[in-house]
C-alpha cells in the first residue's frame, strides 16, 4: 500500500508559487517544452513542481534556474542557502575580494600583469599594436553585451 505524500511546508509552497510566477513570465515556454529541456520524462513533473505537489530540491532548483535564466534565490531562498553551504566546502570555492585579486595579480607572470595594466590604464606600451588594441576593444564590447543582457534579464524578473 502506497503511503500518502508528506504535505509541503508553507515555505515550500511559497517557493513553488514564486517559481510558477517566474515561469509564467516566459510567454513562449510551455511546461512540456520545459520538461524536455530539463530532462524530465513528461510535463507532469514540471506541473507538480510549479503547483506545489512535490517539493523542490537542489538538483531540480538548479535546473529550473538555469532554464528560466534566474537565480535559485529568486524562488527559493532556503534552497539557495543550502547551495551556498554546499559550495563553501568545495575545493574550488574562491571568494573574490580585492585582496584576492591583488594577490593573483602579484603572483601572475609579468606578461599577464602587463596585459592587465594595459587594459586597466588604457596605456599604449610599445608591444601593443593595432591588432592587440582591436582585440581588447572586441573583448570589452563582448563583456558589455553580456553585462547588459544580464541586467536586462534581471529587470525583466523584477517587472
Amino acid at each position: 500500500m502506497k503511503m500518502p505524500a508528506k504535505p509541503l511546508t508553507p515555505e515550500q509552497k511559497a517557493d513553488a508559487d514564486r517559481l510558477k510566477a517566474i515561469f509564467s513570465k516566459q510567454r513562449e515556454l510551455t511546461q512540456a517544452a520545459l520538461a524536455d529541456e530539463l530532462g524530465f520524462s513528461n510535463q507532469s513533473a514540471v506541473s507538480q513542481y510549479l503547483n506545489g505537489k512535490i517539493p523542490l530540491n537542489v538538483d531540480a532548483a538548479i535546473k529550473f534556474a538555469e532554464k528560466l535564466c534566474c537565480s535559485v534565490s529568486d524562488f527559493s531562498p532556503s534552497i539557495q542557502k543550502e547551495i551556498d553551504k554546499i559550495s563553501s566546502f568545495s575545493t574550488r570555492y574562491i571568494k573574490t575580494t580585492l585582496s584576492n585579486q591583488w594577490d593573483a595579480y602579484v603572483k601572475a607572470p609579468e606578461e599577464k600583469r602587463e596585459v592587465v595594466s594595459f587594459i586597466l590604464h588604457d596605456a599604449n606600451p610599445e608591444w601593443v599594436d593595432s591588432d592587440a588594441r582591436a582585440y581588447v576593444a572586441a573583448l570589452e564590447v563582448k563583456a558589455l553585451k553580456w553585462i547588459n543582457q544580464c541586467k536586462s534579464q534581471a529587470q525583466q524578473k523584477k517587472a
